[in-house]
């Protein structure tokens, strides 16, 4: 008698626990998207004249501040014109990185990327360097050195815009950028 007695409780207890378990385990559904798939990526890539944004500003000693979104800039028409003497002789580009997830690209954030280590700033011929004709001086600031046209590109994760500068000279009036070869395998044995 007692033994059925002892059944009557520890059924219901134990089954209550199982069921406790069981629900804690979180089921067994499935997801459809991949988790790796949906973090923030660069998608795009804009370069703009003007200086960078300003961050979102430092919290002081109790205060919380707002983050405040980076605006998208207005690409550049890819040309400029800049003198050799101050203060018409620098120009200020700043590289805008398009943010997005790879799953739902259809909400971008904007982020400056002029000064990150990812970024580059290269000059392409038909002038060769930044110095003959402009001096890179960093964070998308260029100073214009003498009188002629200059290319450069700006890349960041394999996304690039090719801007041309022209100092004290009409951009319209430059030599076309030249086609840049496609490299090739070397030729195998004999």
């Amino acid at each position: 008698m007692i033994w059925r007695r002892r059944c009557l409780v520890l059924v219901p207890v134990l089954s209550f626990l199982a069921a406790a378990l069981i629900m804690s385990c979180g089921g067994g559904g499935s997801s459809t998207s991949n988790p790796q798939s949906n973090f923030l990526s660069i998608i795009g890539l804009n370069v703009c004249e003007g200086a960078p944004p300003t961050p979102t500003p430092k919290p002081s000693p109790g205060t919380t501040p707002t983050p405040t979104p980076t605006p998208i800039c207005t690409p550049i028409a890819m040309s400029t014109t800049v003198g050799t003497t101050p203060p018409g002789n620098t120009v200020q580009f700043n590289a805008q990185g398009i943010f997005g997830f790879t799953i739902n690209t259809k909400t971008p954030k904007y982020r400056d990327v002029s000064n990150h280590s990812s970024t580059l700033w290269n000059p392409i011929a038909p002038t060769g360097s930044f110095p003959g004709v402009i001096s890179y001086q960093g964070n998308g600031l260029f100073v214009g050195v003498t009188t002629g046209c200059t290319y450069f590109t700006v890349s960041d994760a394999g996304f690039s815009q090719t801007v041309l500068v022209g100092v004290n000279t009409d951009p319209s009036t430059c030599p076309p950028l030249p086609a840049i070869p496609a490299t090739r395998p070397a030729p195998s044995g004999p």
